[in-house]
């Protein structure tokens, strides 16, 4: 079959509901009798709950309850992960981990300012507003820690003690999660020790890294600084609950990117099968993965519907957002390069100190998933890296789009530009020298992958994308325009950047193809839309493989009613683990169907027809020697339903007669399972010019070229707006956007007149040239493409600023790139030359 949609630029079938504003978002959820709930936070960063009174709050007209971690029974639990370790890298590495899980409420302790430790149910969301300001917590306060290298200190308050630590690992699933049998004595003892406030502590290497750096002929070492910031959805996290109590049942509607887990959350948390409970996604207004993690009101919410029988909606508001929605990409590198007289990589070390907040959670995605992505563009044969997650009173880390790959690639990219600057190699040549080659693909660097697999990349030409970004950039040109505005007084300067990015995580997902009687195809996903137009480019998968027009497919992702299972949406895994799922899906329903044709069809020629004569094209199944011998799929449809009002008409006694050959079952509708062999492998090359204003410490950037390979293109209009979107949302991380803790542990930008978002003026024109190599590992060759604007921004600009500051002999070695941290830079170089 000839695709005719897949590669166009078909444009998005969600966006006429989204610009009418009809599309439906959780705060346009509404069901009768519906209850609002709000949520009683912690003001303090660090105290011990020494009692709650809720009398006045429940006294108050309109409030139905107030909620306590001692009212919820199996509700208050601990919340388990998404991204635990695999097997084979606790076997490997042995990590040190320290489990330290949010609880739905928090019951004794509160961690950081705006945890959760009552829950208000009032009739409308004023009278909640006001009951909260009236449950009465006595708290003892407690000294907070808010700086990670405080943290470790033996002096640090701790967070946890070791007490409850060992208690909690004996138990499961945290014993298997965390620990390995040779980590157990014969009598239950375990051997594990933990350092202050270290949640996760664990050393990976690759080849022989001390030898490589003992025989180097140069090694560069510098710190290096990525800041605390966070996605700003749309619209924040919410759920509403309605329960069905003579079902013994209930539908949710949340704002959650793993639906199925969630499901599983609610069944074990209220003792009700699964089965009865149907998750469902609105349109979410973004997720950036902030949405993938699990949270008390998770619970919660449904918790408080099924015990007072009636529907309750939350939906948090931007300061709770702030306050209580993950952060991310808060760490500290000490990083050393080895390389030899010509700047090839002999070896790289590094000691990352993570800051996740008062919670682990993911606790092998931020750690690995940066230590894998230094092992490609460029070849690094001897690596050694110490890898610490710090426990603080903060707002727990957890997987922002990019996930641990954005600090990463400034790390080494700044790493790159040092050795080049001190060699007087040119910052293009030296990345030159160092990109794993073309030919050398499939390659393998000898590690695990953060899932446990062998890490493999599958396909691209690194060098061909710098060197279509150069030339894109006018790279050559804009060394003579640098030497010609200095002259002028002006400060011009160029930064490149190189990046792999790891994309469709398995182990497995599904979809479900449906042909309705009326002819209408309907794709049935557990995955979530977040943004990406899922809705179209699952649209054009299936329309090409039944030979229909794209207008009568439509998607329905995000549904625990329209699949038995499913992974969810994160780590840029939708397009190419549920994309061959309905890939798969719609080949067992186009089979069906020339199965049903053949037997119609055939029945008045000699010999038959088989079903591989025939092909679908143009809404009929027809042989392909001669096309017009056809049955329409609308007619195919109805012939496999036996109530067909058109089937029932066309027998001569009216009642429904069921035409199926034998073997072959009713309905048109069939379910499959992509299994993922390995994750698969996009790269990108960024490179920016920018104008610094070193009396201000701003900058100004005048261009931005991309050069972005996510394998085979399935819709370039879609890809063009995933990479413009991810680039602007790293360059607002990158130079505008923080969040700032006080030594108090208060949160200090909290709003949204505090929190700087990009505005339209500060992003540039991005230029993205697209490229192709399509994967090996999986039938529709594509790649992840979600996140990989993100993950350059951040070195590229710091390279461009840092370039542009030549004459001044400024380092950029940190973020955000504020004039702040621009004009220290300045001065930190006017001191050395003193």
């Amino acid at each position: 079959m000839a695709d005719l949609f897949v590669g166009a630029p078909v444009r998005r079938k969600e966006d006429p509901a989204i610009l009418k504003g009809e599309a439906r978002y959780i705060s346009d959820v509404s069901v009768p009798g519906m209850l609002t709930a709000k949520v009683v936070r912690s003001p303090l960063p660090h105290a011990r709950i020494c009692s709650i009174d809720t009398s006045a709050a429940i006294a108050l007209d309109g409030v139905v309850a107030v909620f306590t971690a001692k009212d919820l029974g199996s509700s208050q639990r601990y919340l388990g992960s998404f991204g635990q370790f695999p097997p084979s890298l606790l076997k490997l590495w042995m990590p040190k981990v320290r489990p330290a899980p949010v609880t739905t409420l928090a019951a004794d302790k509160v961690r950081y300012v705006g945890e959760p430790v009552a829950l208000v149910v009032a009739v409308d969301r004023y009278i909640a507003e006001d009951a909260v300001e009236l449950v009465a917590v006595d708290y003892e306060m407690l000294k907070p820690v808010v700086d990670i290298a405080q943290a470790v200190e033996p002096s640090a308050p701790e967070l946890y003690d070791e007490a409850e630590t060992r208690a909690l690992v004996a138990t499961e699933p945290w014993r298997s999660w965390y620990t390995t049998p040779d980590q157990w004595s014969e009598t239950g003892e375990l051997s594990l020790s933990w350092d202050r406030n270290t949640a996760i502590d664990m050393s990976v290497s690759v080849g022989d890294a001390d030898s490589a750096f003992a025989g180097a002929a140069h090694v560069f070492t510098e710190r290096y600084y990525s800041h605390r910031y966070t996605g700003v959805p749309l619209e924040g996290r919410g759920i509403v609950a309605m329960p069905d109590i003579a079902e013994s049942g209930m539908t949710i509607w949340s704002s959650h990117q793993i639906p199925h887990f969630h499901r599983a959350l609610i069944a074990e948390s209220l003792g009700i099968p699964d089965g009865t409970i149907r998750v469902a996604q609105t349109y979410l207004g973004g997720g950036f993965g902030q949405k993938a993690g699990i949270y008390g009101e998770d619970v919660l919410i449904p918790f408080a519907a099924w015990k007072l029988g009636k529907p309750v909606k939350w939906l948090e508001d931007k300061q709770e957002h702030f306050q209580a929605s993950s952060h991310s990409r808060e760490q500290t590198f000490d990083a050393e390069i080895a390389v030899d007289s010509e700047g090839r990589i002999a070896g790289l070390r590094y000691d990352v100190l993570i800051d996740v907040g008062a919670y682990l959670t993911f606790p092998v995605v931020l750690p690995f998933l940066g230590v894998c992505h230094v092992l490609g563009p460029y070849r690094v044969p001897a690596m050694g890296a110490r890898m610490r997650s710090i426990l603080t009173n903060k707002v727990t880390s957890a997987p922002y789009r990019g996930a641990g790959r954005p600090e990463v690639v400034f790390m080494l990219n700044r790493l790159l530009d040092r050795a080049a600057h001190e060699l007087g190699i040119d910052p293009a040549e030296i990345r030159r020298r160092n990109l794993i080659q073309p030919e050398e693909m499939p390659y393998d660097p000898c590690f695990l992958y953060r899932d446990g697999a062998p890490m493999v990349l599958d396909s691209g030409d690194y060098p061909r994308a710098l060197k279509e970004n150069l030339e894109g950039i006018d790279y050559e040109q804009f060394r003579e325009e640098q030497a010609h505005a200095l002259r002028q007084g002006r400060y011009l300067g160029i930064g490149i950047a190189c990046n792999v990015e790891a994309g469709g995580i398995g182990p497995v997902e599904g979809a479900r193809v449906e042909i309705l009687p009326s002819g209408y195809v309907v794709v049935h996903l557990g995955v979530v839309d977040t943004g990406q137009g899922q809705r179209t480019i699952y649209a054009q998968i299936c329309a090409d493989e039944l030979g229909v027009d794209i207008a009568r497919v439509s998607v329905k992702p995000g549904d625990t009613s329209g699949i038995v299972y499913s992974r969810g949406t994160y780590h840029s895994r939708a397009a190419v683990t549920a994309g061959n799922a309905v890939l798969q899906a719609t080949r067992l329903v186009a089979e069906k169907l020339k199965h049903l044709a053949s037997h119609h069809l055939g029945k008045d020629i000699q010999g038959g027809i088989a079903p591989e004569q025939l092909e679908l094209a143009e809404g009929v199944v027809r042989m392909k020697e001669a096309p017009e011998l056809s049955m329409t799929i609308d007619h195919c449809a109805q012939l496999c339903v036996p109530d067909s009002s058109s089937v029932a008409a066309a027998t001569a006694s009216g009642s429904a007669i069921l035409n199926l050959p034998l073997a072959l079952e009713p309905g048109l509708d069939e379910t499959s399972f992509y299994d993922a062999p390995s994750v698969v492998w996009g790269n990108a090359s960024h490179a920016a010019i920018v104008e610094v204003d070193p009396d201000l410490g701003t900058f100004e950037i005048q261009r931005y070229v991309v050069v972005h390979d996510c394998g085979r293109i399935l819709n370039p209009l879609l890809l063009k707006g995933q990479i413009h979107g991810g680039v602007a949302q790293g360059i607002g991380g990158t130079v505008l956007e923080e969040i700032v803790y006080g030594q108090d542990g208060q949160i200090l930008s909290s709003n949204m007149a505090d929190y700087m978002l990009p505005r339209r003026s500060d992003v540039p024109k991005i230029e993205i040239i697209s490229m192709e190599s399509p994967s090996p590992m999986n039938p529709l060759g594509a790649k992840g493409a979600g996140e990989g604007g993100t993950i350059g921004p951040p070195a590229v600009l710091a390279a461009a600023v840092e370039d542009a500051l030549k004459p001044f002999g400024a380092r950029i070695n940190q973020t955000p790139l504020s004039p702040a941290v621009i004009l220290q830079a300045l001065r930190d170089a006017k001191s050395r030359e003193n």
